[in-house]
């Protein structure tokens, strides 16, 4: 039987063809904010505080230092207006300049790769490994040369880098280390957890992100020196003066009712982490006998499940954007992953032109994958029931999809 041929009277017709959604209707995404962060925002606008400081209001600070030391008493964290300002920051307090190479997985959101070409440096596209879709550490060890000046590697769908390796390798050829780690606060790998490893790490607070305030971001480092660089690099490279200007710097600051609803994500953490890994587990268990193959997770860590990427058997490779629009139907979140940095027009224009472009013949890995992938909402806040209608709602899909009786 072929999806056309399923009646859309029958209890499992997709909704996608007039049946019943598995969801009534989608799980909210957005921020959801206790009482308490309530009342701390309302004291804040009543009380006419400033709502943004150079270097950072009390908030904020409060926010970097409660974040820094959930990850270790030896790290130092600066509060930034977003993810991809976090990259760029760290990236330049890196010293990194224009003809310097850095190295990135193919599997990655633009981000990664758009830091670095603001800097006028060269992103390198490095292939995953097969097994996690982690960046491949012997294959970024076969693209140093003279001009390599720092790794950074995206911790994808939540998925942690080998990092003991990179790091290994880091120091070996004397290169800086930059986790991008805005999908995967808090992922455990071995008795450390991700952006420990890292000279710098950068984090993303944005919608559906762990931690979520609309858009903020975090740096953290590895030395008070460093994040000395990267706090004044974010407001406008000024030094203690006011009219105290050390280098180029940007606006990057984060405003103070973002740090007030990001303290209380970074309270909630260990239990956002725990809901997506349970989804994950869901998945995991209601997919086992289908041909649908969750991502697993890597060797050295455990995922926090940004999302849950999941691989098409190849015999349906051509219907995955029917797949993700059945899924939809049923009101859980679905979508092809971020596509290969390799295939972003005006990234592969830019490295043609110095030389370095690595397409999908050279990373092959990266490039057959991503023809299978789609991805599946964990979160955030999604209670147990909820993810368990996820599940239903994937295997739904997968039934009529493949032909199968419900």
């Amino acid at each position: 039987m072929t999806i056309s041929q399923t009646s859309t009277t029958s209890s499992s017709a997709l909704a996608i063809h007039g049946g019943v959604p598995v969801r009534p209707r989608p799980v909210s995404m957005t921020t959801h904010l206790g009482p308490a962060a309530r009342l701390r925002i309302a004291g804040v606008l009543e009380r006419h505080e400033p709502l943004s400081e150079y270097y950072g209001g009390p908030w904020a600070r409060r926010f970097e230092d409660e974040f820094a030391r959930y990850h270790g008493a030896d790290r130092h964290a600066v509060a930034v207006n977003s993810g991809t300002s976090a990259l760029h920051v760290s990236l330049a307090a890196a010293g990194i300049g224009p003809g310097d190479e850095v190295i990135v997985p193919a599997l990655a959101f633009v981000a990664a790769a758009t830091a670095v070409v603001q800097l006028g440096a060269v992103p390198v596209i490095c292939d995953a490994e097969p097994h996690s879709l982690t960046m491949d550490v012997r294959a970024a060890e076969a693209l140093v040369t003279d001009r390599t000046r720092a790794i950074l590697p995206v911790h994808l769908w939540g998925h942690p880098a080998d990092l003991a390796s990179l790091r290994a390798l880091c120091d070996a050829r004397g290169l800086v280390l930059v986790e991008d780690a805005c999908q995967a606060p808090g992922a455990p790998v071995g008795a450390a957890r991700t952006g420990t490893f890292g000279d710098f790490a950068a984090y993303s607070f944005a919608n559906r992100k762990h931690i979520h305030c609309g858009d903020g971001g975090m740096v953290l480092c590895r030395t008070a020196e460093a994040a000395r660089t990267v706090r004044s690099m974010a407001n406008f490279g000024k030094g203690p003066g006011w009219d105290d200007y050390h280098t180029l710097g940007y606006n990057y600051r984060m405003v103070e009712v973002s740090a007030l609803i990001g303290l209380e994500g970074l309270a909630d953490l260990d239990d956002e982490i725990a809901r997506r890994q349970h989804a994950a587990s869901l998945y995991r268990q209601g997919l086992r006998d289908t041909d649908l193959a969750p991502v697993p997770a890597p060797a050295w860590g455990d995922s926090v499940y940004f999302k849950m990427p999941v691989l098409l058997p190849e015999r349906h490779v051509a219907r995955r954007q029917f797949v993700i629009d059945a899924i939809h139907a049923e009101n859980v979140s679905s979508r092809i992953p971020h596509r290969p940095l390799f295939a972003v027009p005006w990234l592969a224009e830019y490295l043609r032109a110095r030389g370095r472009y690595r397409g999908p013949e050279d990373c092959r890995v990266a490039a057959s994958a991503h023809a299978r992938l789609f991805e599946v909402e964990t979160g955030p806040h999604l209670p147990a029931e909820e993810a368990a209608r996820s599940v239903e709602a994937v295997r739904k899909v997968w039934r009529q999809l493949d032909g199968q009786a419900p």
